[in-house]
């Protein structure tokens, strides 16, 4: 696992600057806040630079521009070769969900609180790679053996039409979508 963090300390650089450099242009100090309540949900994204680098929308500093441009976080991002990047400590709270409502009959608001984000690099279209899957099956049961079972839910779970209906976004998200195969992820959980 690899370190990033998504603070003001970051010295990787990217488009001419480092990522704290970046950060800070915002007034922040960091890309997290003080978690207030215990971990006991996953949610799964993905996340790409398409619309910013089409012919290479995999590329991780451009990821990183954005998560430093919109002010959001997630708390793990696994690349298209299985490399997982650690951006935020687990202890804290990642922005990775904004308004967002747990399933029923969960039906708990603020997901944020009470989950850990993992990104996957990916695009609407491209789907998901088997390194993807390994990582990601092995850093959830690492997950578990320090926190406990978890819920896993996709963003569009809960930052979906839900999410809009109770006028907690704007827009739903569609993350990781119908791509992401739920069963295959849980086969390899298991093993």
């Amino acid at each position: 696992m690899n370190d990033c963090y998504l603070d003001k300390y970051n010295t990787l650089m990217i488009d001419g600057g480092t990522v704290g450099e970046r950060i800070g242009r915002s007034g922040a100090r960091h890309l997290w806040s003080i978690r207030t309540s215990a971990v006991d949900t996953i949610v799964i994204h993905y996340i790409s630079a398409v619309a910013i680098t089409p012919r290479r929308p995999y590329l991780f500093p451009s990821i990183l521009g954005i998560f430093c441009d919109y002010g959001v976080s997630s708390h793990y991002l696994i690349e298209r070769r299985g490399r997982v990047w650690r951006l935020v400590p687990e202890e804290k709270k990642a922005w990775h969900c904004g308004g967002s409502v747990m399933p029923a009959p969960d039906g708990r608001l603020g997901v944020n609180d009470f989950s850990i984000g993992i990104e996957l690099v990916a695009t609407p279209t491209s789907g998901f790679t088997k390194k993807q899957y390994a990582a990601l099956a092995a850093l959830c049961r690492a997950i578990e053996r320090r926190r406990g079972p978890m819920s896993y839910v996709g963003h569009q779970d809960v930052a979906g039409t839900a999410a809009v209906e109770l006028g907690l976004r704007a827009v739903p998200k569609c993350d990781p979508g119908s791509l992401f195969d739920w069963e295959y992820f849980a086969y390899l959980r298991e093993r």
